[in-house]
């Protein structure tokens, strides 16, 4: 696989290396991912991206949907850590992310989801047999 990585757009002349991000999307998802290397913004969409990076200091790597306030996640990658990270989006757009090294992260609010989607229906149902027992 030869993807050619985004380019550093902080200036940095020294040694540099290549930073692989793996976005996976949450059960709700926008239809792309801000990702922040540095500062600096790129709109990109789920999957793999890649990306020149610093090899002698620490990156700071932020990943969000949206606008940028959605599902919003961030880490310092320091040069003794591998340059591989997987981003996890929310089950709900109004949790944050999860980033960390790929099988490390895991889906914020799926217990959340879930208790909805049970809940509410059982909840409705609880109503509907008092409405109904109440006028026998």
């Amino acid at each position: 696989m030869s993807e050619t990585p985004i380019p550093y757009a902080g200036g940095h002349d020294g040694p540099k290396r290549v930073l692989r991000l793996h976005t996976r999307r949450g059960v709700v998802a926008k239809a792309g991912v801000t990702i922040g290397i540095d500062g600096s913004h790129y709109h990109q969409p789920w999957g793999t991206a890649v990306f020149d990076i610093p090899a002698d200091r620490p990156v700071h790597v932020a990943v969000s949907q949206g606008n940028g306030q959605i599902g919003v996640a961030a880490t310092v990658l320091t040069p003794d850590q591998p340059a591989e990270l997987e981003y996890r989006g929310p089950a709900a757009l109004y949790l944050a992310g999860s980033i960390g090294p790929p099988g490390t992260v895991k889906q914020r609010g799926c217990l959340l989801q879930l208790a909805i989607l049970v809940l509410v229906p059982l909840i409705a149902l609880a109503l509907a047999l008092v409405l109904v027992l109440g006028l026998l």
